[in-house]
């Protein structure tokens, strides 16, 4: 009986150390062949909550225009921007200079769009922004995250005269530009941007800034993935002052609000 059992045992088949390395290599190969498509759905799930985040954005700014009279978003020199709502404890404000209102915008926004319900769609998720107040950066982290800023940066040839670019001599007149924009001066809403992330290569490693696909939110309230290298080329505005900030497409769009920053 024993002899009988032991004969058995050792005529039962096995795995080789050849057949075990090769199902090892093909489990390897199968695992690296569905790494990039589980990464792949990954990056199209965040790119459809950003796309969500700016339509709904887009009521928001809809709704801004029309208890405006037609204004898009504009404040005087001088206006003091929100950096929390007047609910919160840590309310308070900042004066900056006219052009920083391209990144405080959502401070007009405290009436239209109450800022407990809608500034988590502006804010993009990051450990450096409190969940519950997401208005509010964290105090270890300096650098763009502050408070009162989200993720998004508003257009600035969206809330200063188009003639700054435009062809001409310098404007020495400032007064005479730095006003507001009504929507049905705009000529191509659906190529206009009017909001778009400009955090990203804050929250992720960039390789190329210019060249990585970012969320944009366009004046007729779609929204789309788009590089800021593929924008129509950007002009050089006409106000003096702007030689600080850059030329920059979206921002410096040829023609300001009555130009295209995506199409022809």
């Amino acid at each position: 009986m024993t002899s009988k059992s032991t004969s058995m045992t050792r005529g039962r088949p096995g795995f080789t150390l050849v057949e075990l390395l090769v199902s090892i290599g093909v489990i390897a190969l199968l695992i690296g062949l569905a790494l990039p498509a589980l990464s792949g759905a990954r990056q199209r799930a965040k790119e459809a909550a950003i796309l969500s985040n700016l339509k709904q954005t887009g009521i928001a700014m809809e709704m801004y225009v029309q208890q405006s009279s037609g204004w898009l978003p504009f404040a005087t020199e001088g206006t003091p921007f929100r950096t929390a709502p007047a609910s919160d404890p840590g309310a308070g404000a900042v004066t900056g200079d006219y052009w920083q209102l391209s990144s405080y915008w959502s401070s007009l926004f405290l009436e239209v769009a109450p800022w407990e319900e809608w500034f988590g769609l502006w804010a993009f998720s990051d450990s450096r922004r409190d969940p519950d107040r997401p208005w509010e950066a964290s105090p270890m982290f300096q650098g763009r995250f502050l408070n009162g800023v989200s993720s998004l940066e508003y257009a600035r040839s969206l809330f200063a005269r188009p003639e700054i670019w435009q062809e001409g001599p310098a404007i020495t007149d400032r007064d005479s530009v730095l006003r507001g924009v009504r929507m049905n001066e705009v000529r191509y809403p659906s190529a206009k941007v009017s909001l778009f992330d400009r955090e990203l290569c804050v929250r992720v490693q960039c390789d190329d800034p210019m060249g990585i696909k970012r969320g944009m939110l366009f004046l007729d309230g779609h929204a789309a993935m788009h590089a800021l290298s593929d924008a129509n080329a950007a002009r050089k505005g006409r106000l003096p002052e702007l030689a600080g900030y850059g030329t920059l497409p979206i921002h410096d769009t040829d023609g300001g609000a009555r130009g295209r920053d995506y199409g022809n």
